[in-house]
This record gives structure tokens, C-alpha cells and sequence, in this order.
């Protein structure tokens, strides 16, 4: 309308001449269209900040630890280093918000190379181990002893193990386990988190990585979050060639683990 109210929708459709008519059915579409448009930017902020806290939150709890004295001696360059990790993956994210500013992406760019599963699986336990034991929650992590590689983006696999365990973490009740576990099935890599939180009924697990369906459901019965992390890993596994999925852990509560090929799907350079 006069006033940019988007939510406007016109009813002369079935009253007016046919010119009319047509115009009335255009401007229901187009504000649809700025309807939908407006609830995927609100979409998008809530995973940039989604993706924005877990690097933060590592950062700011080893520079405080250091600041106390908590870490003293050797442990200081150990936490130097993994706190340069972070400091360069928070430098990546906000890499690509402007890379996607620039050019109106909306997909993100990947850069696949070889991965050592084991190295990874051992640098984001140690941050991950760290986080749980500040709240009370044993962690576990399993991964082979023998090398175990995988062609694929780094940052964009960490991102979905950061947002699976922060998930876990956020529902899982001190004493309660976090499991991070990489293995091989076949011609596949198994990236999964476990957690001894309430877990998923058959239902949770159709509609799980779906944005906000599992907060609907739960909200002001148990804490869960807003969903964004989990669809965000979905998009990500597929991305990389993958899928994700949901189900019941061992341990009592929920499993997320995402399924990646060994090579790359790309037959071109990286994308």
C-alpha cells in the first residue's frame, strides 16, 4: 500500500473486470514473494549469530582462563594454539558474509582438500571437551587409530560438528554424556554426535532438521533452541555431497551424525 505495508493482499479478484483482477492476483504474489523473502533474511541472521557463538564462546572462555591463571605453564601455548584456531574460523565466517553481501550468493563457497579425520576429530574434541566439562557433562570422543582420510572443506565439516555439539550440550543434564564420533562405513565417512539428553520420538526425528519445529514443539517443556543449527547442518552435508541424519543414541538421547562420501561429488575446481 501508500504506507510499504508488504502484507497487503487485494480482494477484488472475483468483483472487478479481468484487467483488475489480474492485477489484484499479481500483487497477492509479489507480497507473498516479499513475505517469504523477509522470513529468509530472519532465517539467515539467526544462523549467522548461531554460527558466530560457538568460536566466540571458546575464545572468551580460554582468554578468561588465561587472564585468572587458571592455565599456567605449558598448557599456555596449547591454548594459544586452539584459540588461533578459532580466531581464524571466526575470520573465515565473516569472510563470507561479505563475500555473500557482495556478490547476493546464497550458498557459500567450499574448498575441498584432504582432511586428516583423526587430527580433526582431536582438535575439535579438545575444544569440545573443555566446553562440556564448564557445564558438568562428560565427553567421549571415538575415533579410529589408524589414519583416516577425507577429501573435503575442513571449516564447513567443523561447522557441523560445532553445531551438533553445541545442540547436544545445550540438552544434555550434567553427568549426562556428549559423544563425538568419526568412523568409517564402507565408502563413507560417519560424522556423528551423541548425546544422554531426552532425546527424539519418531516424530521429532522426520521434522528434526527442520528450522524451529523441534523449539515449537518443546518450547516451555525442555530447552532446545531456535533449530537454525540443525537445518544448517543439512544444507551443509548436502553441499559437501552428504546427507544428515536423526535418531536415538545409546547413550538415551539423540544421535546427529552427517554421511560423507570419501571424494568429493565435484568433477570441476572447487567451488
Amino acid at each position: 500500500d501508500s504506507h510499504g505495508h508488504a502484507g497487503v493482499r487485494g480482494d477484488v479478484a472475483q468483483r472487478g473486470p479481468a484487467e483488475v483482477a489480474e492485477m489484484s492476483d499479481s500483487l497477492n504474489r509479489l507480497a507473498g514473494a516479499l513475505a517469504h523473502s523477509e522470513n529468509r533474511q530472519r532465517e539467515f541472521l539467526l544462523s549467522v549469530s548461531h554460527e558466530l557463538r560457538t568460536p566466540l564462546t571458546g575464545v572468551t572462555g580460554y582468554a578468561e582462563a588465561l587472564a585468572d591463571g587458571v592455565i599456567t605453564g605449558d598448557d599456555v601455548p596449547r591454548t594459544g594454539a586452539v584459540m588461533l584456531t578459532e580466531a581464524e574460523r571466526l575470520e573465515r565466517l565473516v569472510s563470507d558474509l561479505l563475500d555473500l553481501s557482495r556478490a547476493g550468493a546464497a550458498d557459500l563457497r567450499l574448498d575441498p582438500a584432504p582432511v586428516d579425520l583423526v587430527a580433526f576429530a582431536d582438535q575439535a574434541g579438545t575444544v569440545w571437551a573443555d566446553r562440556c566439562s564448564r557445564e558438568g557433562v562428560s565427553f567421549r570422543l571415538e575415533r579410529p587409530t589408524a589414519p583416516l582420510t577425507l577429501v573435503t572443506d575442513a571449516v564447513r565439516l567443523r561447522q557441523i560438528v560445532d553445531n551438533l555439539a553445541e545442540n547436544a550440550l545445550r540438552v544434555t543434564p550434567a553427568g549426562a554424556p556428549v559423544v563425538l564420533a568419526v568412523r568409517a562405513e564402507g565408502a563413507d565417512v560417519v560424522v556423528e554426535v551423541r548425546d544422554g539428553g531426552p532425546g527424539l520420538t519418531t516424530d521429532d526425528i522426520t521434522v528434526a532438521f527442520a528450522p524451529a519445529a523441534l523449539y515449537a514443539r518443546y518450547r516451555g517443556v525442555r530447552r532446545s533452541g531456535t533449530g537454525v543449527g540443525l537445518a544448517l547442518v543439512a544444507r551443509l552435508a548436502a553441499r559437501l555431497g552428504g546427507v544428515a541424519m536423526a535418531g536415538r543414541a545409546a547413550e538415551g538421547g539423540a544421535a546427529f551424525a552427517v554421511r560423507l562420501p570419501r571424494t568429493p561429488p565435484w568433477s570441476g575446481p572447487p567451488q
